[in-house]
């Protein structure tokens, strides 16, 4: 799938509700992510998991903040 693939920036292991929203879970082994053999991405979102849990605030959770979330 993504045969030149070397760095990936995630949400730490894409495990709880993260693994939920993928209809196929992300291979990790040893800290390191294992590329999928499917075809694009290798990634399939579950649909039905999105639309059960709509995104409901007003701002993007990745902007920047006043104050560190976590010390």
């Amino acid at each position: 799938t993504l045969p030149n693939f070397l760095i990936l920036e995630s949400l730490k292991q894409w495990d709880g509700f993260h693994a939920t929203l993928l209809k196929k879970k992300i291979e990790w082994q040893d800290g390191n992510v294992i590329p999928s053999k499917e075809p694009g991405l290798g990634v399939e979102l579950d649909e039905a998991i999105c639309d059960a849990h709509p995104y409901s605030g007003k701002d993007l959770h990745l902007q920047m903040m006043q104050t560190p979330l976590m010390p």
